[in-house]
């Protein structure tokens, strides 16, 4: 009788997997009904390449194996920051649809970034750097800006890979270099040399990354 039980329990949960994985797709193909203003813009935008990049990064880092239109449709349903991301990309053709499918109005991504971004939960965000690299990624409270009001020259520049912990501040007229990771609460006001890690307020370099 066990057994019986413990079989029918497999089969049961073999079927509600089953069900939530086709209810799951059914959802993303009747998304395009209402997102084929935002996959028309995809197709017709000149940052098609940073927006499949930017795709290809928020899939991987989510698990997902989706290929990368179903991908951005579920990032475009299921990530109110992709969204910023996206219409940033898009430009101003995105204010003809995206009043109707709004984003993250704390969230305010870099004008000037390479693709491969990744945000996690980065609500109250602002990304306000010269120049963003390849493969950035950042959690919720990150500010990137100015060191002193009025003086928006004296902004950042952050190269590729790095990667920005939660209520991160960098300010000033600073470069950070590639392959750094700066962590949650640090405060950045000097610049960061290639493959460091800092931490603290003021930041300071802790050690080295080996596998760059």
């Amino acid at each position: 009788m066990g057994a019986r039980i413990q079989f029918v329990r497999q089969i049961k949960s073999i079927i509600i997997s089953f069900y939530e994985v086709i209810m799951n797709r059914l959802k993303l193909y009747l998304a395009f009904i209402y997102l084929w203003p935002h996959v028309l813009s995809f197709f017709l935008s000149s940052q098609r390449i940073l927006i499949s990049q930017d795709v290809e990064s928020f899939l991987n880092h989510r698990g997902y194996k989706d290929n990368k239109l179903i991908g951005l449709v579920r990032l475009l349903v299921e990530n109110k920051w992709y969204r910023n991301l996206f219409y940033m990309r898009i430009g101003r053709f995105s204010y003809v649809f995206r009043w109707y499918f709004i984003g993250d109005p704390t969230f305010h991504p870099c004008r000037n970034m390479l693709g491969g971004a990744y945000f996690a939960h980065s609500f109250s965000t602002y990304l306000g750097a010269k120049k963003i690299g390849k493969n950035f990624s950042c959690r919720n409270n990150t500010t990137i800006g100015n060191k002193y009001d009025g003086r928006n020259d004296l902004i950042p520049t952050i190269m590729d890979n790095v990667t920005v912990g939660a209520n991160a501040v960098i300010i000033g007229n600073i470069t950070i270099g590639n392959n750094v990771i700066i962590g949650a609460g640090s405060v950045v006001i000097k610049d960061v040399p290639d493959n460091a890690i800092v931490v603290g307020n003021p930041a300071r370099i802790i050690k080295y990354r080996s596998n760059y």
